[in-house]
């Protein structure tokens, strides 16, 4: 049993549905595998939450098919899928890349569309027609309605879009059923910074069970298609190597898949605090520092003097460590004055607004070509020279180009966040 909860734009409230329909299903007692489109980590952590399970991103643009297409075999009773921005919003607005859409047409998954129907009646089912007609095989399978004012609207809507468009409508959720969680400049705030979010969660969906017609959802899901199993990539062997991974409030920006990658080579990860562990762990072959939140944190990291010391000496001893985005900031000199790791001689501030957002394609000096995401607001500038290793261009403009890829002895650290599960090309390159 398989559903995508899509959106007909950012904000219509399809996070809100997608966490609501898992929390429904786990009440019933279901195991419930949760995905979501594109290079997302925050979402992901509050499904984690939820569903007692680790959630994948799908991810066309940065992962191989057959990774999605492995990933979705999952222990579960029902797999359902969150979307990203508006269904048929992707890299290109014509090929659709990277959409949800194409995410829904290759593996095969009915559609649930969430549209916002607030002030509106059978304009809400020209919105959803407009949806069905786009594409010739748009996979949409039914229609949730959010932000209605009462049970009276919402009839004024389902009788439109099913009379307009021929689509069922599986119930809706009115402007009071939401979850109210606070947000950042990169989002929400995450899943561990909101302890009562198990409590909110179960008290919406208690009132959620009252307007979805969750049966009718299980039912559509179910007409979802078995997929084929394609092999895994074959990794290096790295049985025997400890790799200490940056973990806690500050850096958490993992994709699971590439965790559990390293894993299945026969890695040992050896999880560490930068924020409360006074050293590194011991007798490690390498470092993993993720992204998150280290400007949130900054005050504590530079607290941490034992902690950074002990970093900062292990990569002058040669230590390998591949670091990304927030791991690369707490590896410079100073995050907005705050003292780092002074390891690269950089020095980071914030920004209000974003300095690169969106997906790119990094082409290492070491001859390897590879997809990645870029989303921060942090500037980096070298207080003395260093060593770059990236060119990285824009899909939408390869033309234009700029350098990334810090790197000084063993460790390589970039803004750029990479999905590297069955790539053993990048796994050697970053950690051998």
């Amino acid at each position: 049993m398989r559903i995508l909860v899509a959106g007909t734009g950012s904000g219509c409230g399809k996070t809100t549905a997608s966490i609501l329909l898992m929390a429904c299903m786990r009440r019933r007692g279901m195991r419930v595998a949760p995905y979501k489109v594109g290079p997302d980590y925050i979402d992901p952590g509050f499904h984690r939450r939820i569903c007692g399970a680790p959630s994948h991103n799908l991810d066309t643009w940065m992962m191989r098919e057959e990774t999605i297409l492995r990933l979705l075999h999952a222990e579960a009773d029902i797999s359902v899928i969150e979307g990203v921005m508006g269904y048929y919003d992707g890299v290109d607005a014509l090929d659709m890349k990277a959409s949800t859409w194409e995410i829904a047409r290759l593996t095969r998954t009915p559609v649930v569309l969430v549209v916002d129907a607030s002030g509106g009646a059978a304009s809400v089912a020209a919105t959803v027609k407009g949806f069905m007609t786009l594409r010739p095989e748009s996979g949409i399978s039914c229609v949730l309605v959010n932000r209605v004012s009462g049970e009276r609207h919402y009839e004024l809507v389902r009788r439109a879009v099913e009379h307009y468009t021929g689509l069922p409508c599986v119930g809706y959720l009115t402007k009071q059923t939401v979850i109210e969680l606070p947000s950042r400049h990169l989002g929400l705030v995450t899943a561990r910074e909101t302890p009562d979010l198990l409590s909110r969660v179960d008290q919406a969906a208690a009132e959620a069970e009252k307007t979805l017609d969750i049966d009718a959802i299980l039912d559509i899901s179910a007409t979802a298609p078995d997929l084929p199993m394609p092999g895994k990539a074959d990794m290096p062997d790295l049985r025997g190597y400890r790799l200490g991974v940056a973990l806690d409030e500050a850096f958490h920006f993992y994709y699971d898949a590439n965790l559990d990658a390293l894993r299945g080579a026969g890695m040992e990860l050896v999880f560490f605090s930068p924020l409360r562990d006074g050293t590194l762990p011991e007798r490690l072959n390498g470092l993993y520092i993720g992204g998150g939140y280290p400007e949130v944190y900054a005050e504590a990291l530079t607290g941490n003097a034992g902690m950074r010391t002990s970093v900062r000496d292990a990569l002058n001893g040669g230590l390998r460590c591949y670091a990304e985005c927030g791991g690369l900031m707490y590896l410079s000199d100073a995050i907005d004055g705050w003292e780092m790791c002074r390891y690269f001689p950089i020095s980071c501030h914030m920004t209000q607004r974003l300095q690169r957002f969106g997906y790119v394609t990094v082409r290492d000096a070491t001859g390897i070509e590879f997809p990645a995401h870029e989303f921060h607001h942090a500037v980096a500038e070298p207080t003395e020279p260093v060593q770059t290793r990236y060119t990285i261009s824009k899909p939408s403009a390869p033309e234009k180009t700029w350098t990334c890829g810090y790197e000084k002895g063993n460790t390589l650290a970039s803004f750029a966040h990479v999905h590297f599960a069955d790539r053993p090309d990048l796994v050697r390159r970053f950690f051998l």
